[in-house]
């Protein structure tokens, strides 16, 4: 006869199921690095140069807690047959034997397994940037934190003298140091010469720009160069590894592009020799004059010869000028029409040139921003200058393509959208344009529906107000007399007659509503019988205490360790202080002969009615 069961023997078992298809879906970042046998360090490098990324699961049961990072099984058994694992460990069993070698004192043997065993410091990633992105245009739309990562580091000192790729570093080296101010130099001159920028903006942050390559906008940040002081709290191991990546597809990336622009060139050179016009493909009138519109954007400062001011980074504005149709001269001579200056006023010994317009860099980038070339009156030296506004936001030349580029911006992240246009823009569109109206121009973005209805709801509510005020006005006579129809307590009505006699319920110019607030912050003084003085001491009182609680909160979360040193260091503070206050309590009593020191015997005496 069968028996009913409780069923606690299954719900262990399915537990027990969770906990197994866990451990067999799951590995943490330790796990991973021990069945790979490696470092945690070099399994770092390895998943980020292979693009492998931490998982969160969605239940953690018969997992190791939350508190740890975990990777999928299979993208770690995938890693196992990684070709650069092996060099990786064949590199580490040499240092292993190398060290323990040296360590012997075998210098001779040392050296002689060095020149033998040594195994090839430059190791190639092609074959991870081939699986990675399997086409062209893949690695082209991935490559915006490259730059930036690759611009930083250009601008930085590297602190380690080695040229090898197999080991990993932990700080920028001279090899790679050369590599990312070599990849920065190709990109600019590729930009600049195929004309691609598009927009540029001067942040805190660095100087932002974007370019069109391949039909792909492309936005990277340049920082300044300043001389900086690296933080502590960044792993820059993790950072070395990515730079180490993001060079090598860079270096793909400039390799195709300048083939592509060097065959482009024969091509038409040929064209040229040959006297052959390439076929006419019929083109429609929009694409017409959006090649036409293109083409004026890129050639805005033609003609335009520019001399740079020492104190401004020549690399950003060389770089705008010559992306533009512009030229840029290393001295101030004939033909020169602008001078790129920061700072108020000429340097001593220097004069004005005839016919040359000395402005502010912001110019240039006002004028890439608004494609068209703006008065210089405003960007004169020592003028303060406009808003400098975002392009990245809103399109300062209310250009279609632009605004439907934001619009997809704006669907995919609802913070870009501004919602009003700013003076800056308006003024700047009027120039360009003198038939531009304010009026006509709300917003670049377009709304959604909802909005639009709340915009509609928004101006009639405003509409009913300002109509409200225009009633309240025209009604409104001073002769009249104010009648109360607002039921108030005696002591309000007695209130209200004595504003209305005096005219202090009028509004109050800002001296004296700060009049009237010192008065009543001195009632509520007096009220509280404090002077001053009084509340000076209050307040220091409340700021030691204060301190007390932020020092008491700050032991509490130290490390054992460190709060034992700590209260050691503290102890042997107060000891010290506590001798201190007894030679002062000494010295006083021997002043006011309330003691006596002994000579012979070393001793203060107290006196007997000291004593008493």
């Amino acid at each position: 006869m069968k028996t009913k069961g409780t069923g606690r023997g299954t719900k262990k078992a399915k537990g027990e199921k969770q906990k197994t298809s866990f451990k067999r879906a799951y590995l943490t970042k330790a796990q991973a690095a021990r069945r790979l046998q490696v470092t945690n360090a070099e399994f770092e490098r390895l998943v980020i140069l292979k693009g492998i990324y931490p998982r969160e699961p969605k239940r953690f049961d018969g997992s190791s807690g939350k508190d740890k990072t975990y990777y999928f099984t299979k993208d770690v058994l995938w890693l196992d047959r990684e070709p650069m694992l092996q060099k990786m460990r064949e590199f580490s069993t040499y240092k292993k034997k190398l060290t323990r070698l040296k360590g012997r004192r075998a210098t001779f043997d040392a050296a002689a397994f060095e020149k033998t065993h040594k195994p090839e410091l430059q190791h190639s990633l092609s074959t991870i940037i081939k699986e990675r992105y399997p086409t062209f245009l893949d690695a082209l739309r991935d490559c915006d934190d490259a730059l930036t990562h690759i611009f930083l580091y250009a601008s930085l000192p590297p602190r380690v003298a080695s040229d090898s790729t197999i080991e990993g570093h932990t700080f920028l080296t001279s090899a790679m140091s050369d590599q990312c101010k070599e990849v920065r130099d190709r990109w600019l001159k590729y930009v600049s010469s195929m004309k691609n920028v598009k927009k540029a903006f001067i942040s805190i942050k660095g100087i932002y720009y974007q370019a069109t390559v391949k039909g792909e906008s492309i936005t990277w940040q340049c920082p300044y160069e300043f001389t900086s002081k690296p933080p502590k709290d960044v792993v820059y191991r993790v950072l070395i590894s990515f730079l180490e990546f993001y060079l090598q597809q860079m270096r793909f990336i400039l390799f195709k592009l300048e083939h592509d622009q060097k065959v482009e060139a024969e091509r038409q050179e040929l064209e040229e020799n040959d006297g052959e016009e390439a076929e006419n493909f019929p083109v429609s009138e929009q694409e017409q004059e959006l090649a036409a519109k293109h083409k004026r954007h890129s050639e805005l400062l033609k003609g335009l010869v520019f001399c740079v001011s020492r104190e401004v980074p020549k690399m950003h504005i060389k770089f705008i000028v010559e992306s533009f149709g512009g030229v840029v001269v290393d001295a101030m001579k004939k033909g020169v029409t602008h001078c790129v200056m920061d700072r108020p006023k000429l340097p001593p010994g220097e004069t004005k040139q005839v016919g040359v317009d000395y402005v502010q860099p912001q110019w240039l980038f006002d004028c890439v921003n608004a494609k068209g070339l703006l008065p210089v009156e405003e960007y004169l030296l020592g003028k303060n200058l406009p808003s400098h506004v975002s392009p990245f936001r809103i399109s300062i030349a209310d250009d279609a393509e632009e605004n439907e580029e934001l619009e997809h911006a704006v669907a995919a992240d609802r913070r870009i959208q501004d919602k009003d246009i700013p003076d800056r823009v308006h003024e700047i569109r009027r120039m360009l344009d003198p038939s531009y109206n304010k009026a006509t121009h709300t917003a670049d973005v377009h709304l959604s529906d909802d909005d639009e209805d709340d915009e509609a709801v928004q101006d009639e509510a405003d509409a009913d107000d300002s109509s409200f005020e225009e009633d309240e006005e025209s009604s409104f006579d001073p002769d009249e007399h104010v009648k109360e129809e607002i039921k108030r307590t005696s002591a309000s009505k007695k209130r209200l007659q004595k504003q209305l006699a005096t005219g202090d319920n009028k509004p109050s110019e800002e001296a004296v509503v700060a009049k009237k607030r010192a008065k009543l912050a001195s009632k509520k003084a007096e009220k509280s019988g404090l002077d001053v003085n009084d509340r000076k001491k209050r307040k220091l009182e409340e700021m030691a205490a204060k301190e007390e609680a932020d020092k008491e909160f700050k032991e509490a979360v130290m490390p054992t360790k460190a709060r034992k040193l700590y209260k050691a260091m503290k102890f042997g503070i107060n000891k010290r202080k506590k001798e201190l206050n007894e030679i002062e309590d000494r010295r006083e009593m021997i002043r006011t002969g309330e003691a006596k020191f002994d000579s012979k015997s070393r001793t203060l005496k107290i006196s007997k009615k000291s004593k008493k």
